[in-house]
C-alpha cells in the first residue's frame, strides 16, 4: 500500500507539478544546478526541508542524516567512507553555496538515542551509536548540568547544542573555512530558530516561538552560554 502511495504521488507529479513547471526543469536539465543554499538536515521523515523552507526545484542542495549532524573533518582524507562530508565539499566546492544551514529540530530520535546512551531502546544498533557520538561531548555537558531537569529537556538541550557543535565542526574543512574568512560563506545554525552566536541564543524565525533551551535568561537555561561554547571549541565560525 505504501508502495502504491508513491507510485501514485510520481504519476500525480508527473500530470500536475512536473507540467506546470516545464520550463522550470528544461532549464534545471539543460543549465545544471546552482543552489546558493546547503542543508544538513535530519533524516527524519517529519521534517522535510524542502516542504519547511517552501523551496523550489534547484534552490537548495539538501543532504540529510540522523540528527541532522555534521561529522568532524578528516584532514587529510582517509580512504573510509564519508557520505555527509563529500556532500558538503560538492556543495561548497563545487556548487559555490553562499550558505550552509544546519537545520536541528525537536523530537529528534537520533538525538534522543544518543542522550539515553546504553538505557535507550536502539543501544543494541549497530551503527546509531557510532554515528551520533559526534555530539558526545556536548551530551556529556548536558547531562551533567541539566541532571535535574525533565529528560526532554535535557534532549532539548542536546539537540540545540548539537546544531552549534556541527557548525563548530564544519570550520574543519579547511576549503570551507576559507571561504568564511573571505566572506563568500555563511555558516547558520537553525533549530527552526537561528542560533546568534554573540548571544548564544536561538532566535525566532520569522516570528516563529521557540522557547529555547540554551539561552542567557531563560527558564530552561541552566547550560550557560560561556560553558556552551567553551564545550564546542570556543566562539563559532559564521
Amino acid at each position: 500500500m505504501a508502495l502504491e502511495r508513491l507510485l501514485k504521488g510520481f504519476a500525480d507529479f508527473r500530470l500536475g507539478y512536473y507540467h506546470d513547471h516545464l520550463d522550470l526543469f528544461e532549464k534545471l536539465a539543460t543549465e545544471g544546478q546552482s543552489p546558493k543554499i546547503l542543508i544538513v538536515g535530519c533524516a527524519d521523515a517529519r521534517v522535510d526541508p524542502g516542504i519547511l523552507t517552501q523551496t523550489k526545484p534547484g534552490d537548495i542542495f539538501t543532504v540529510r542524516n540522523i540528527g541532522a549532524i555534521v561529522p568532524p573533518a578528516q584532514m587529510p582524507p582517509d580512504e573510509r567512507q564519508h557520505g555527509t562530508s563529500a556532500a558538503i565539499e560538492f556543495a561548497v566546492r563545487g556548487l559555490e553555496v553562499e550558505h550552509v544551514v544546519i537545520l536541528g529540530h525537536a523530537l529528534c530520535g537520533g538525538i534522543a538515542a544518543l542522550v539515553d546512551g546504553e538505557k535507550g531502546a536502539f543501544a543494541h544498533y549497530d551503527y546509531l551509536s557510532t554515528w551520533t557520538a559526534v555530539a558526545q561531548d556536548v551530551r556529556d555537558l548536558a547531562l551533567k548540568e541539566l541532571k535535574d531537569l525533565p529528560h526532554d529537556e535535557v534532549v532539548r538541550a542536546v539537540e540545540q547544542a548539537s546544531v552549534v557543535n556541527s557548525v563548530r565542526n564544519l570550520m574543519g574543512f579547511p576549503w570551507l573555512a576559507e571561504r568564511v574568512a573571505a566572506g563568500k560563506l555563511l555558516l547558520h545554525a537553525w533549530w527552526f530558530n537561528a542560533f546568534d552566536p554573540a548571544t548564544a541564543t536561538f532566535k525566532p524565525v520569522l516570528g516563529i516561538e521557540v522557547v529555547p533551551t540554551v539561552a542567557k535568561g531563560s527558564s530552561l537555561s541552566a547550560i550557560k552560554p560561556e560553558r556552551l561554547i567553551a564545550a564546542t571549541g570556543g566562539k563559532p565560525g559564521f
